[in-house]
């Protein structure tokens, strides 16, 4: 979709502030799918606590919106105010072309692999009655799965440690993308490591590709079924602490809906890809 080259304004004070990255053209290698990138400088997040669950945390869908149905302990009977954590930071964002995934999603080997990890996703819903959550789509799973490989290709040269980077994975009908970005209380999130990562894009996907191509754990993780019922890892294919795991406060899923083989060759040798596709 078209957007502005330039959104917000550049003053300290501001909130937002993005700008556009002209990439060249025609765009070859790993850029070649690459819609968009978008340089932002100033961003400002605000994190509130509206109530605490035991066991396990609610998630939020990828629209970003939590289940009214969830059963959560209040903080208080009678609710005046919330602690709440006003964040600002710095990132960029990337958006992958529509028609490109459209394409890759068609594939046999892609679909395949997306009925696999459709099956174990019923499996653990029988497992969680009542968790309000949909399969979000193999293009969610693709884009969460780079987005982490993203996080630590880029922390290895951007000053922040993967930490203190965070996402947020856009999958819809307003198109596809991903946007990382600092959020801390004090100077770190403003150095400006993040939106020179953006500048570099391509050295990063370079990094993370040959990240995720072998993990530590290899042939194990690459291997791993995930409707296997004695490991009970029903919402991720190939994904481990090796390879795609990072700090759960950075991951917006809890480090679930992850699979590489559906962003680069595994020794499995799927053939499900989107990056370094065989002809």
């Amino acid at each position: 979709m078209a957007s502005a080259d330039e959104i917000g304004s550049d003053r300290p004070e501001g909130d937002f502030y993005a700008r556009k990255l002209h990439l060249a053209s025609p765009r070859t290698g790993l850029l070649e799918h690459i819609d968009r990138v978008v340089l932002v400088h100033r961003l400002r997040e605000v994190i509130g606590q509206i109530g605490f669950t035991r066991f396990e945390a609610e998630m939020p869908d990828i629209e970003g919106e939590l289940s009214l149905n969830v059963r959560r302990a209040s903080l208080a009977l009678e609710l005046t105010w919330l602690p709440a954590v006003e964040n600002r930071g710095e990132g960029f964002f990337v958006s992958v072309d529509p028609d490109a995934l459209d394409e890759w999603s068609q594939r046999k080997p892609v679909n395949d692999r997306g009925l696999e990890l459709f099956l174990a996703f019923k499996e653990w819903d029988k497992k969680h009655p009542g968790s309000g959550l949909d399969f979000p789509g193999l293009k969610y799973f693709f884009l969460h799965s780079l987005s982490h490989l993203l996080i630590t290709a880029v922390s290895l040269e951007c000053g922040y440690t993967a930490a203190s980077i965070r996402e947020r994975i856009y999958a819809g009908q307003n198109g596809y993308g991903i946007l990382l970005y600092t959020g801390t209380p004090d100077a770190e999130g403003t150095l400006g490591g993040l939106v020179d990562g953006g500048r570099h894009l391509e050295e990063h996907l370079t990094s993370a590709m040959e990240l995720g191509r072998l993990c530590s754990n290899d042939p194990v993780c690459a291997q791993h079924k995930p409707n296997n019922p004695q490991e009970e890892r029903f919402l991720v294919g190939a994904a481990c602490h090796g390879c795609l795991l990072i700090a759960e406060p950075s991951c917006e899923r809890r480090n679930e809906f992850l699979d590489r083989a559906l962003v680069v060759p595994t020794v499995e040798g799927l053939g499900a890809e989107f990056f370094y596709q065989e002809e």
